[in-house]
């Protein structure tokens, strides 16, 4: 569905930290040919049409290096805010030791 490319703001717990994402979203995709009974289908078909079902992932990189990326990892949830104060929740999936970088996981909607 989507790509963003730019400067973040990563807040965990009472902290804001500066970092580059680069984040991809996209909608449910359906199965390939045969692998999916009718009532499969059916359901996937309501899923599809529903508002905000949509999954985004990507990666942070913390400008303040290594340390500060672990401070993210370690905190319960993080907020990802763009430039322009649109935000969401993401969970950290992992952590690229030795850098700043983290794998994100989306958590609602994609800010972008």
């Amino acid at each position: 569905m989507g790509d963003y490319r730019g400067e973040v703001t990563v807040v965990a717990g009472d902290r804001e930290y500066r970092a580059t994402a680069e984040l991809h979203s996209w909608a449910d995709q359906p199965p390939g040919p045969g692998t999916e009974s009718p009532a499969e289908a059916a359901a996937r078909a309501v899923v599809e049409t529903a508002e905000g079902l949509t999954d985004w992932n990507g990666t942070v990189d913390v400008a303040d290096g290594e340390e500060a990326a672990r401070a993210v990892m370690e905190a319960q949830h993080g907020v990802l805010r763009l430039a322009d104060g649109r935000e969401a929740g993401f969970d950290v999936s992992r952590r690229y030791f030795g850098t700043g970088v983290l794998l994100i996981t989306g958590s609602g909607a994609p800010p972008f």
